[in-house]
């Protein structure tokens, strides 16, 4: 499974999920869905974009690969 990390980046720089939408441009429900792990995919454009708002270059800080039991 991968975990999207977004949210406690969020929490950490003190921005929200309407503050990420409107820097990158990405819908409201599609970012909070992203923020929420509530996605079967996500395209690089879209994860590169998150990652320019965010100020981050190391996708391990975004994406987080927790092994199946």
């Amino acid at each position: 499974m991968i975990n999207i990390k977004i949210n406690n980046i969020l929490n950490d720089k003190g921005k929200s999920i309407y503050w990420l939408a409107d820097k990158t441009g990405l819908a409201y429900s599609t970012t909070y869905n992203l923020v929420n792990n509530n996605t079967a995919s996500v395209h690089f454009k879209t994860l590169e974009e998150i990652m320019q708002a965010l100020d981050i270059t190391d996708f391990n800080q975004v994406l987080e690969i927790i092994p199946e039991e």
